[in-house]
């Protein structure tokens, strides 16, 4: 059960994902390379996160996991990076700055928020799927 949450997740943030990246190539803004890493990672995690749910293998569980984990903090720097670009003289916590911004803007405030709901239940499916092993 926890496997599929993280799926049902992982995939509904890689569509509103998509749809932020499409509206950034659309205004003809620069990407930076940081943001195909992070599109990169989403779907192959996916890719290693099926193999797992079709395999049932620990490792699988772990590696698509560790995968996630890496997509995420991309996802963060890339988060925080913009932050900073705009507003390049503030002081204080990037991070929780980063954080309240995103909070403006609603979609990119639901990719954020889907994030954990793929990365809890993935935690507890790889943690599950070792205690058998």
């Amino acid at each position: 059960m926890t496997a599929t949450i993280a799926l049902v997740g992982w995939i509904l943030n890689i569509v509103v994902g998509l749809v932020l990246l499409a509206q950034l190539l659309r205004a003809r803004r620069q990407i930076p390379a940081l943001a195909y890493y992070h599109l990169v990672t989403a779907f192959v995690g996916l890719g290693i996160w099926i193999a797992f749910m079709a395999a049932g293998s620990p490792v699988l569980a772990w590696a698509g996991f560790a995968v996630l984990t890496l997509h995420n903090t991309f996802g963060d720097k890339l988060m925080v990076k913009g932050w900073r670009k705009r507003h390049p003289g503030a002081t204080g916590n990037a991070y929780l700055q980063a954080a309240k911004y995103t909070a403006k803007r609603p979609l990119t405030m639901a990719h954020a928020m889907l994030a954990p709901v793929a990365w809890f239940p993935a935690l507890a499916a790889a943690v599950i799927s070792s205690w058998g092993a």
